[in-house]
């Protein structure tokens, strides 16, 4: 006799935003799914209680678009077959990728509120089917949420899942605190192992027999029941209510079989888990995903929609302390954030994008991915240009502006070399309308033109500066450089006699030595703490373009020779990766030319190359008179090839027993330790930055434009457990490649630039990570200032106090106050002041991630409030201030 006594079955859609049809048709058709599954919860509700029908709306994103356009008696129905639990609402948003920012998925759970309110109802549940993970700070922010519960629903298709599935689990926040998890089956599971399509109870019964064997032969599976989710095949994705499954249950359970299968919600789910809570372990760390290496299939989207999010931070920063009520410009911000999170969503495009990448419906869901970061870069552009025309209190219409506006809407201090573009300063009109063309977030730095020194801008601070008041920066004495070659004439009127040495930039914080014959970098010295940087033995030098396709000796010259994919492996949780794939790897072919650019605080090295894949390829390497980083744009023109291939960036690194932190979603993670086993560790999405890291030195690379990186080697489909810790591993850049077999895109021809910063150091400390990397990401808005007599400088806010970072403000959304919120990133409790300059604290509060008031804080005299967090605690302060910013 079984063990398993019931058959839980959680009927949904599975929401793609793409893959089966133009996104546009499905999103209407989710629509349209939510009205037949009320017909059938209609239909059922008179049935017994084991065989009612129930629907589970997995992301709450269509419910909102429904909500839009539904007649009031539908809204009526849907509450009622949600207070009699025949439907359900997640807390997901959409199923997500480790793309989204920390205030990305906390806006994704603002529907919470919404949906709770209008419906009076709970919502502790969330889901993610698809998706291989999410970012460990996801689980803090679920349960500032009010979720209580989350399920996991992974498809291991050049993927993984944690443990032996399925399973639950108590998920670790950083904070300590603890989300009950379920770690089920990929999703569809109940509908194929039943093949529920030929409507045989016989046929059901085999099927469900070889998979409860399975299960029982497992001793740690601690349920009498099993858990499985049911669409409507043959559509895997974007299917609606199978009208006969109910019949078909109710047909099983009359044979008075010996389990019986019942539809069940992810709160009845919950509330079966919840009783062996007490028994379940426990487990700490990141969720990481392997599903988005694809997102380097669309390099300048995900480039673009990271730059737009700098750019909302400051839209968000300016606009809580001078609130623009116009509805147009509300109506805006709010697609703006749309736009941003269905670009982030895990849907890229067609679900033959690889195998037939010339066919119409690739070219048109690839369009509408493209289109959400584009439509979203400028709405944003729009929105803060409005914003900074207005700090900057310019007319419509005037004569050649006074002055320049610099604004830090970050939470570090930056040193800001000053660069005037001529446009500012041209005789004669200037229109706001003109300088709203300028999209400030998009603009890439070349460190080219006239600098009038360096300016020290504080945290969340502006500072107004008359042109007249400007002088041109004289050359910093602290850059040496020397071309390293002299070149003489010999004695023949056709000979010539060249001497060759090494070319050297050295600035107060580093020396690069580069043969300028070859292109190579030989060296890079860290002056400060006495440190070789490179490792002199690699074949690969600093930051050196790689091109990495599927060797043809060992392999025909397609994806399978790395994920050779079997579904039935992939039902079980078995993996299909090919972890012995031989790989093929190039670099240049020959260098083009080898120039230094000079200007006052920085000198750059300029190499243009002839390489495989691209049609040219220029790499700049930028070093500082005033700050310590290393700034390496590349600019390349992308080979349209459609055969599987990954470009990368190599940096070799003279380390010995080195550690890894990466950041996501607003804290770091160390690499293993912090992770949850069996997650993805052969590359990692990277929020801002990563580190590595003996006990001597490391070297942090904030990645502005591309998140992926790997670390120690060349590990795509290693699928390892634990990154070997080899001396003098190798750093990767990685932000090209199209090694998915659907969904992503098959090509990206044409021209693509990627900025990476590099930062070396002595000891690895986690504010000073975070400082360095937000210093690296946080662009420093420049504007025109039509009336600026004199200079002036102002501060937003004024955080007193290390280990904190305030990683967004937001005006609250009852426009009463501002929203503040904080992260503290060390592993201990911190105390912190927030002040606001010339501002005067009428009230604080303590709310949760919705805005809902958790307690009222005390305030000192009137202009501070004093908080305490806990290590890895995420804080969300509401403020109510008197005054207005005075320009």
């Amino acid at each position: 006799m079984s063990k398993i006594k019931e058959v839980l079955v959680l009927h949904h859609s599975h929401l793609d935003v793409g893959y089966t049809h133009a996104q546009p048709i499905l999103l209407e058709m989710q629509k349209r799914y939510i009205d037949q599954a009320l017909e059938m919860c209609e239909m059922t509700e008179d049935w017994e209680e084991v065989n009612r029908f129930r629907w589970t709306c997995e992301s709450s994103y269509p419910v909102l678009r429904w909500l839009e356009t539904a007649k009031a008696s539908q809204i009526d129905r849907f509450k009622h077959y949600l207070h009699n639990g025949q439907m359900s609402i997640s807390a997901s948003f959409m199923h997500t990728t480790p793309l989204c920012s920390a205030e990305e998925i906390t806006r994704m759970l603002y529907p919470v509120r919404q949906l709770r309110s209008q419906f009076d109802i709970e919502i502790k549940t969330a889901i993610h089917h698809d998706i291989n993970g999410q970012p460990w700070p996801y689980s803090q922010l679920l349960l500032d949420a009010g979720v209580e519960f989350f399920i996991m629903g992974i498809n291991i298709h050049f993927g993984g899942v944690p443990f032996n599935r399925p399973n639950a689990f108590h998920w670790e926040a950083p904070d300590h605190r603890k989300l009950l998890t379920f770690n089920g089956e990929h999703y569809s599971l109940f509908s194929q192992i039943c093949d529920v399509n030929a409507l045989d109870t016989h046929i059901m019964a085999k099927g469900l027999a070889k998979y409860l064997h399975k299960i029982e032969a497992n001793p740690e599976y601690p349920f009498d029941f099993v858990y499985l989710t049911a669409t409507n095949l043959p559509l895997y994705d974007n299917n609606p209510p199978d009208r006969e499954l109910a019949g078909l249950l109710k047909t099983w359970n009359a044979e008075q079989r010996e389990q019986t299968i019942s539809f069940v919600t992810p709160e009845q789910l919950y509330a079966r888990v919840r009783a062996h809570a007490a028994a379940l372990p426990t487990h700490a760390g990141d969720w990481t995903d392997y599903w988005n290496f694809g997102s380097g299939s669309s390099a300048k989207e995900v480039k673009l929609n990271r730059r737009t999010k700098q750019g909302m931070k400051a839209v968000e920063l300016l606009d809580a302390f001078q609130a623009e009520t116009d509805v147009s410009y509300l109506s805006i911000k709010k697609q703006a954030w749309e736009q941003i999170h269905l670009y982030d969503e895990h849907t890229w495009g067609a679900f033959n994008s690889v195998s037939e990448p010339d066919h119409l419906n690739v070219a048109i869901q690839h369009m509408h991915k493209a289109h959400y970061a584009y439509q979203a870069n400028s709405l944003t552009g729009y929105l803060l240009s409005t914003q900074i025309e207005k700090l900057a209190n310019n007319p419509l219409q005037s004569k050649e502006p006074e002055g320049i506006l610099l604004i830090n809407p970050s939470s570090v201090p930056i040193s800001h070399d000053i660069r005037i573009p001529s446009s500012f300063t041209f005789p004669g009109r200037h229109l706001n309308a003109d300088r709203m063309r300028q999209v400030l977030m998009n603009n890439d730095t070349h460190h080219q033109g006239t600098s009038y020194g360096t300016a020290q801008l504080p945290p969340f601070s502006w500072r107004k500066i008359p042109i007249r008041n400007l002088q041109e920066a004289p050359q910093s004495k602290g850059i040496q450089m020397d071309p390293g070659i002299i070149e003489t004439a010999g004695e023949g009127p056709w000979e010539r006699k060249i001497t060759t040495r090494l070319g050297t930039i050295e600035t107060p914080f580093h020396v690069c030595n580069y043969n300028p014959l070859t292109g190579r970098i030989t060296r890079l010295y860290d002056k400060q703490q006495d440190w070789e940087v490179l490792d002199a033995n690699s074949p690969w030098t600093l930051f050196q373009y790689v091109q990495e396709t599927v060797d043809p000796i060992y392999h025909s010259n397609n994806r399978s020779a790395i994920f050779p994919r079997n579904v039935e492996n992939g039902n079980n949780s078995i993996t299909d990766w090919n972890h012995d794939w031989k790989a093929k790897r190039k670099s240049y072919t020959r260098l083009e030319s080898c120039s230094v650019e000079r200007s006052a605080h920085s000198a750059t090295l300029i190499l243009r190359w002839d390489a495989p894949g691209v049609e040219q390829l220029e790499q700049r390497f930028t070093f500082f008179s005033y700050r310590a980083d290393i700034e390496i744009k590349v600019v390349l023109g992308k080979q349209d090839i459609t055969t599987p291939e990954g470009t990368y960036f190599a940096i070799p690194l003279n380390l010995q027993a080195w550690r890894c932190h990466y950041d996501t979603a607003g804290q770091l993670v160390e690499l293993d330790d912090q992770q949850l086993p069996g997650v993805c560790r052969d590359y990692l999405t990277v929020d801002k930055s990563v580190s590595i890291y003996d006990g001597q030195h490391g070297l942090t690379m904030s990645c502005l434009d591309a998140p992926l990186v790997q670390v120690g080697d060349f590990n795509f489909g290693k699928e390892q457990k634990h990154v070997p810790r080899k001396a003098n591993p190798l750093l990767l850049a990685w932000p090209m490649n199209n090694y998915w077999d659907t969904n992503f895109q098959a090509r990206q021809p044409g021209v693509v630039s990627f900025t990476y910063v590099l930062s070396t150091f002595q000891k690895f400390n986690l504010d000073s990570t975070m400082v360095s990397s937000i210093q690296a990401v946080t662009p420093v808005f420049t504007t025109p200032v039509i009336d600026c007599k004199e200079e002036a400088a102002g501060r937003f806010i004024e955080l007193i106090g290390e280990g904190v970072r305030i990683f967004d403000v937001k005006r609250s959304e009852d426009g009463t106050g501002i929203v503040v919120r904080l992260c503290n990133c060390m592993d201990q409790e911190t105390n912190v002041k927030i002040a606001f300059p010339d501002r005067v604290i009428e009230a604080a509060y303590k709310t949760n991630v919705l805005e809902e008031t958790q307690s009222e804080l005390p305030v000192v005299h009137t202009n501070r409030v004093n908080i305490s967090l806990e290590g890895k605690e995420m804080m969300h302060l509401f403020i109510r201030l008197a005054d207005s910013l005075d320009s």
